[in-house]
């Protein structure tokens, strides 16, 4: 609500109606179906019921709110709701006999009651979305990353070294081939509504001869305008690659194995960023932004996923919060929380 505010957002807060959700001192619980909300009884001593985010505005302003969030949501966690479709905001009438009949007829039925979610990671992703409320260009970027993710992703857990290769690699099937490349294609473009990609033509080339070395106008022009998006240049990104080398080889080819990589199942390799940067265009110019070649089945969900990766340090480092959790920002924030606490 202190986020909302500070950028002019008209926000309080009123009692769930859906009642869905009740919290305690040791955590939360969660109701999956409102046939059981008849059955639970009054609240226990120590719980509480949530309270539910009211956004007053105009119609379109109230749904570009509410999506933004939601969009900057995903982006934070890394991979889709998949129980939710997209939410769009609901009139609250100003007749109390309304707007009681409303919420226990409507809000606690099937279909609406589910569109009532807790995140822990929520007041992260209004952080976010007030971050980049004033810039247009961040705002795409936040919803093309989060439709990326919509279109094709795999959880951040399964890429982690331990589990090795989860996933198959490439498919047969030319639907997958599609999908993988507009997930690609949409994480890519977000990198570009930021304006972090590498710019180079025929007259100002990326590489220097057949070594692979960076042209140094390119690499400074990139690294400056990453350094004035308040992002490090120095930053080392790993690119997960797995299992047999079967994998598309991006040009040019890195061999700086990360540190925990084995050299079999786990080849996962350390980029530079503006490497990084280079690798998904390569993928996105090469590959899967125009008419599909015999490359095209090669790709697959590690694909998929590192682009992702990329494009989203960049947009949660863009915003101010790489690795800033709920409980940093309150931190960082209780002075000004103090006024609207309750």
């Amino acid at each position: 609500m202190s986020l909302g505010r500070r950028i002019g957002w008209n926000v309080r807060f009123i009692p769930d109606p859906s009642k869905r959700y009740k919290f305690h001192k040791s955590g939360h619980s969660e109701v999956v179906q409102p046939c059981a909300l008849a059955d639970l009884g009054s609240l226990r001593e120590g719980e509480t019921h949530g309270q539910l985010l009211v956004v007053e505005a105009e119609t379109t302003e109230v749904n570009n709110i509410i999506q933004l969030i939601r969009a900057a949501n995903v982006v934070v966690e890394g991979f889709p709701d998949q129980k939710y479709g997209n939410p769009s905001g609901f009139e609250i009438p100003d007749d109390a006999s309304e707007e009681a009949s409303i919420y226990k007829n409507l809000f606690q039925t099937t279909g609406f009651f589910e569109l009532f979610s807790f995140k822990m990671e929520r007041p992260v992703a209004v952080a976010m979305a007030v971050n980049a409320w004033s810039d247009r260009r961040i705002v795409y970027a936040i919803h093309k990353l989060s439709k990326s993710y919509e279109t094709e992703a795999i959880t951040p857990w399964s890429a982690h070294p331990r589990y090795g290769q989860i996933f198959e690699k490439h498919s047969g099937e030319f639907s997958d081939h599609v999908r993988s490349s507009i997930a690609i294609n949409l994480a890519f473009s977000a990198i570009e509504e930021m304006n972090l990609q590498v710019n180079s033509s025929a007259k100002n080339p990326r590489w220097l001869g057949k070594e692979y070395t960076w042209n140094p106008p390119v690499l400074k022009d990139i690294t400056s305008r990453l350094e004035k998006a308040g992002i490090n240049p120095e930053k080392i990104v790993n690119w997960v690659v797995r299992g047999d080398e079967t994998e598309l080889v991006i040009q040019p080819a890195r061999d700086r194995f990360s540190a925990y990589s084995d050299g079999q199942i786990v080849r996962d390799i350390e980029l530079s960023l503006p490497d990084a940067i280079h690798a998904c265009s390569y993928l996105r110019n090469f590959v899967t932004a125009h008419a599909f070649g015999k490359e095209t089945p090669r790709l697959g969900p590690y694909e998929v996923y590192n682009v992702q990766q990329v494009a989203r340090f960049l947009v949660l480092s863009i915003c101010g919060l790489f690795n800033v959790w709920t409980d940093d920002l309150f931190e960082k924030m209780a002075p000004q929380l103090r006024p609207f606490r309750c």
